[in-house]
């Protein structure tokens, strides 16, 4: 078995401090906050890093963006709108690389 001397999973989020734009969503209404997404990606340069954030889980059961906008975000990779998605270190957002 190999010996990893720290968590190699640590590196696959991407740290906040390394974005370009943020975008704060809220989870009021999730329609609106994918349509804001998606202006975001509309508006964003060419090799641009946006953070989208998201209010984390509040523990009364509702569900929170993480899923929905992982799903749109996912789509939008693959139509090729996105070079690169990944969840933000603290688990509230997404960082996301546009296309060079």
């Amino acid at each position: 078995m190999p010996h990893f001397p720290s968590n190699p999973l640590e590196n696959l989020a991407l740290a906040p401090g390394a974005v370009d734009r943020t975008l704060e969503l809220t989870d009021d209404d999730p329609e609106a906050a994918l349509a804001a997404v998606d202006a975001a990606l509309a508006d964003a340069a060419a090799g641009e890093t946006l953070l989208f954030r998201f209010p984390p889980p509040a523990g009364d059961g509702r569900e929170t963006l993480f899923q929905p906008l992982g799903r749109h975000l996912l789509a939008a990779r693959r139509a090729g709108r996105i070079a690169r998605c990944l969840p933000a270190a603290d688990g509230a957002g997404y960082v996301v690389t546009l296309p060079e």
